[in-house]
């Protein structure tokens, strides 16, 4: 995924044959979850704090993406009779985890918001009444804070962008518009599985 966005800045970065592309993309992803690693082992309150709500969230809203594609697909090739199937858990997915993404982003209670966490302990931290170790990284923690509440928002945004695509099919389905058919992109041979077998 991080390829194919890649190729849409430069072409050649979306080439899944390029080692140079592959490495790139590869170091990239493997750098966020490292970086999320730190966050965890810098953390005075315990890694899980921070890494379990978020990793829960993204894991949810994964879910929730994959039923609403499932349900568009079922949509685009006249399967309307079982959208059921991957609607009644898509509605379920979709209420709760935006509820608790909201939660988790705009709470008050600094012990369960994001932005709220992040304001706390930067007034803690400019009233000087945090314990050394933690006025040593709470710059670092308060960073970390609105890291998480920037990429809630951001897995909220692009499972509603779904939702709402999903929802537009359905739409035109019902009113009986023509809508585009899904397919997939030809096979193609990679030039690793060629050298393999070289």
């Amino acid at each position: 995924m991080v390829q194919d966005a890649l190729g849409h800045v430069w072409k050649p970065l979306g080439e899944t044959s390029s080692y140079p592309s592959v490495i790139l993309a590869s170091g990239l992803v493997v750098a966020g979850w490292g970086y999320f690693l730190y966050m965890g082992v810098i953390d005075p309150y315990g890694g899980i704090n921070i890494l379990w709500p978020l990793f829960g969230i993204a894991n949810q809203m994964l879910a929730g993406i994959a039923l609403a594609i499932a349900t568009a697909i079922f949509l685009k090739t006249g399967r309307a009779r079982y959208v059921w199937v991957t609607g009644l858990p898509l509605t379920w997915v979709a209420t709760v985890t935006t509820t608790a993404a909201v939660q988790k982003l705009f709470h008050p209670d600094p012990r369960i918001g994001f932005l709220s966490g992040a304001a706390d302990m930067a007034a803690k931290y400019a009233a000087g009444t945090l314990a050394p170790e933690k006025m040593a990284i709470a710059g670092k923690l308060i960073f970390n804070q609105r890291v998480c509440a920037l990429l809630t928002g951001i897995f909220l945004c692009v499972l509603w962008i779904v939702i709402a695509d999903m929802l537009r099919i359905a739409w035109r389905t019902w009113r009986g518009e023509p809508v585009s058919t899904g397919s997939e992109a030809p096979y193609q041979r990679s030039r690793f599985a060629e050298v393999a077998r070289g």
